[in-house]
């Protein structure tokens, strides 16, 4: 049936939709540029001057890191003066003169959702560490990342190192997964123990992009992401792409004419800050099962990865427990270096590309190949620890010419369990029992 519209009403009708389209046009809408990579996964000698003189030729540009805390040693030691020009740059970490804002300083990148609560731990305090040697003034705000380096646990964590705010959008990078889509312009996100962080989630309406199997629709502002998040309601939808340290582009979006305009580059905090609606309308009591992975769990290889990077965290975890025992009983001396180095390998075993791409590199220094070697190091620097504070510990409880097992509880809280082990048949039936005060109980 044909509808015969009145000429005015008609009129009227256009004149209202011209309105609201250029009213959709007027509302300014964000972008998160930046870089991810570092000397393990990718970052050419070029890039610290690259990001330096792209930041001097664009000054509307911010940009977001998330690079290996490693990296900036080589970067000194290639390109001094590139690496001081750029440090020059990041001095002034004031959100209103913040052009540059270090979203992520995890060690080794690790996904998180894959390693123990205490991994994660140091993942932030070596990687915050590591940064401020290099940028003394670097304040950690907001995390982010361009990968799904996500786990339920992190805004308990995130807050105790003095985060305020995450993002859980990793729209240009869903090869190992992504967080599924879920709310508005922000959110509270849940953790298990209650702990609330205000969040830019990945947006109900953000799809994962047609014909791509690694973005979503937020990477690069499209005017249809643009306003679809104007339909559903967000007022000031923010997009973004952590480059890959090696593009050569510059600035993300180029000249901006495929992009929604008008488009602000910001960082997060100053976009969350200065530019959101800054109170979140919903709670989101986020799980891992929201962290939806594609990495193929079945393969004998990662298989392999999990159980060395494992043994490698509980064999650090317990060798300080026990290096703290002979420190706090018998004087000895705390070993920091030799624990430095094992958790930094450790860290390194954990990152993302050990369990993406484990068999990338040559022949014998392939990432599976690094794990094996990383862990080795924390392996062999923790039998160690573990070796030199038993022996400590049991000086003087024990006469020399007698043959004896020593049992330790590194749990840290009082056990009450059956110990099995083999006892050498040379050693006869005139065994006793003894407690930590060497008396005997059996």
């Amino acid at each position: 049936m044909a509808i015969t519209i009145p000429y005015k009403n008609y009129i009227l009708a256009f004149l209202f939709l011209s309105v609201a389209s250029q009213t959709f046009s007027q509302t300014k809408a964000y972008f998160i540029d930046g870089y991810h990579g570092g000397i393990w996964g990718h970052y050419p000698e070029w890039n610290t001057r690259f990001m330096a003189d792209q930041l001097q030729k664009n000054p509307n540009w911010k940009i977001n890191l998330e690079i290996e805390p490693e990296t900036w040693a080589v970067a000194k030691e290639k390109d001094e003066k590139a690496y001081n020009d750029f440090r020059a740059l990041f001095a002034d970490q004031s959100i209103a003169n913040r052009r540059i804002e270090y979203v992520s300083p995890a060690y080794g990148q690790s996904y998180l959702y894959n390693i123990s609560g205490e991994s994660i731990i140091r993942q932030f305090s070596y990687g915050i560490e590591t940064v401020k040697q290099h940028f003394p003034s670097a304040v950690f705000t907001t995390y982010s990342s361009e990968e799904p380096c996500f786990t339920s646990a992190l805004p308990q964590i995130l807050k105790s190192f003095g985060y305020k705010y995450a993002s859980l959008k990793n729209p240009n990078t869903c090869w190992g997964g992504y967080v599924r889509a879920f709310g508005g312009e922000l959110v509270n996100w849940v953790g298990p123990d209650g702990t609330k962080l205000v969040t830019v989630p990945r947006y109900a309406v953000e799809d994962l992009k047609p014909k791509s199997t690694w973005e979503t629709i937020a990477n690069a502002n499209s005017p249809a992401y643009i306003n679809a998040a104007f339909k559903y309601g967000i007022e000031h939808p923010v997009g973004m792409t952590l480059q890959d340290a090696g593009w050569k582009q510059g600035p993300y979006l180029g000249d901006g004419s495929k992009a929604y305009q008008p488009t602000e580059y910001k960082t997060w905090t100053d976009y969350i800050d200065n530019s959101s609606i800054k109170v979140p309308k919903e709670d989101w009591k986020f799980s891992q099962e929201d962290v939806l992975t594609s990495l193929v769990w079945g393969s004998q290889i990662l298989q392999r990865i999990a159980q060395q990077v494992r043994v490698s965290e509980n064999k650090l975890v317990s060798s300080e427990k026990l290096a703290a025992m002979a420190t706090v009983y018998k004087n000895a001396v705390w070993p920091k270096a030799s624990f430095d180095q094992g958790w930094t390998r450790l860290l390194l075993s954990q990152h993302h590309d050990c369990w993406i791409v484990p068999y990338n590199g040559r022949p014998g220094d392939t990432w599976a190949d690094k794990v094996v070697g990383w862990t080795g190091i924390t392996n062999k620097n923790t039998d160690s620890i573990a070796l030199q504070s038993t022996a400590k510990l049991s000086a003087g409880i024990v006469s020399q010419d007698k043959k004896y097992i020593r049992v330790f509880n590194t749990l840290g809280a009082k056990r009450s369990e059956l110990v099995k082990l083999d006892i050498p048949a040379d050693w006869g039936q005139n065994i006793k029992i003894t407690d930590s005060k060497n008396r005997e109980v059996m």
